[in-house]
């Protein structure tokens, strides 16, 4: 059986994460107010619109702090994607050339 996480098992944010915290609370916000915008008269694909923008931005951000200005660690950005902070097919996606 596996174990069990919880909020006092969790590993601590690595160094670093400091500094990105503020951007991706101000994300967190966004898609929070994304969420529960109102949708009456729209259809059900424009609903999610917002929501898939705000989660690309979000995975955009941390992809180019990663590999375009090399401004984050390898482990923080591990812990990034592990913790749901990016989307990982999404940044595949943009790495590969011609993409």
């Amino acid at each position: 059986m596996p174990p069990i996480r919880t909020a006092r098992s969790r590993k601590a944010p690595p160094d670093g994460f400091s500094d990105i915290e503020d951007t991706l609370l101000e994300f967190a916000n966004k898609m929070k107010d994304a969420e529960n915008a109102p949708h009456e008269g729209k259809k059900r694909n424009e609903v999610l619109w917002p929501i898939f923008q705000i989660s690309h931005q979000r995975s955009r951000y941390i992809y180019d702090l990663y590999y375009n200005k090399e401004a984050m660690s390898k482990v923080l950005y591990e812990w990034l994607l592990k913790n749901g902070y990016a989307e990982p097919l999404l940044i595949a996606k943009w790495k590969k050339q011609g993409a």
